[in-house]
């Protein structure tokens, strides 16, 4: 490594950490600028996105919204002046920590900015705010994304499969994660354990939104728990299992070139359909992997059993359709 990337690298780090401190700040700033407005008592539980149904003393709201916004902004800094730990681990540590202040940080700022808002805590209606407890755990996406990008060793793919001139190709193969197929039935039972007594007390209006939610969550998780990954004429496709439903495919024209390496969940991000600046990638877990790199510079890799075959008919077939050679009507050959 440069001195420049070193520099780089440490400029990176310390503005992760810092990040992670925001909701921190804010917590502190907010309790600065309202301590004189607030009651005594905050809001502090709503059933639906109604009138609260528990309350919490000012102090105590306070003492929690720091104690979760502090304690993971002094991990995040101890971890960033700690040089020796790899860049996928700080990124793991920085992002876990950032959702957990984000969320400390929105639960003081609702409790108490709709308390102030209402003039009691009494009449603090939730309404859409919601939305945005559910959502502040993205936050943690912030620390995440500043700290430096982990660094991995791989090399062009350079083998071609031979194939005959009235020959084409086609190679496919199902990757699946025993721990995602595991998290739809994990989700489903958290769903019945959290809203089922609100259905039987008919609380439907408590129910909706977050059910709603984790439903559909439970949906995205099995399509991805399963997938079918194929390399024909078309290019790179993964398709799920349930339902047949494409979630990516890379046209030949748009490969510039393909690598064949050993990769870590967390050195993309963790497990499942990952999404980053610049590059995503299907990961089930730790070990060979095809990724791609497309005209466009952008990035996608997948966990997949023998890699080597998969490039190797991408590359032939790449090739021959650069050539302007046929696909379709061709004698197919399994790889």
């Amino acid at each position: 490594m440069t001195k420049v990337q070193q520099r780089t690298s440490a400029t990176r780090r310390i503005g992760a950490a810092i990040a992670g401190v925001l909701p921190l700040a804010v917590v502190g700033m907010t309790w600065f600028a309202w301590q004189d407005k607030l009651p005594g008592d905050l809001a502090s539980h709503w059933s639906g996105t109604g009138r609260p149904d528990d309350f919490m003393s000012t102090g105590t709201a306070l003492t929690v919204g720091l104690s979760l916004t502090g304690i993971p902004a002094i991990i995040g800094l101890v971890a960033a002046f700690i040089s020796t730990l790899r860049p996928a681990v700080l990124r793991g540590i920085l992002g876990f920590a950032g959702m957990l202040s984000g969320m400390g940080a929105s639960t003081w700022l609702v409790s108490a900015g709709l308390t102030l808002r209402a003039g009691s805590a009494e009449d603090a209606v939730l309404g859409w705010w919601l939305a945005a407890v559910m959502g502040s755990f993205l936050f943690g996406a912030v620390p995440y994304f500043i700290a430096p990008k982990p660094k991995f060793t791989t090399g062009k793919f350079e083998h071609r499969m031979p194939l005959g001139e009235q020959e084409t190709g086609a190679w496919s193969r199902t990757i699946t994660s025993k721990m995602l197929l595991w998290m739809p039935v994990a989700l489903l039972g958290l769903t019945g354990l959290i809203y089922i007594p609100d259905l039987l007390n008919d609380e439907f209006s408590a129910v909706w939104i977050g059910g709603a939610t984790m439903l559909l969550s439970t949906v995205i998780v099995a399509m991805i728990a399963h997938l079918q990954v194929t390399v024909d004429w078309r290019g790179l496709r993964i398709v799920s299992t349930l339902g047949r439903i494409p979630l990516k495919r890379i046209p030949l024209e748009n490969i510039a070139s393909v690598e064949v390496t050993e990769i870590r969940p967390s050195e993309w991000g963790g497990w499942g359909y990952r999404v980053m600046p610049g590059r995503s990638a299907v990961v089930m877990g730790a070990g060979p992997s095809l990724i791609v790199t497309t005209t466009a510079g952008k990035q996608f890799a997948v966990t997949v059993p023998d890699p080597d075959s998969a490039a190797s008919l991408l590359l032939a077939l790449r090739d021959r359709k650069h050539d302007g050679g046929a696909h379709a009507s061709a004698t197919e050959q399994r790889a």
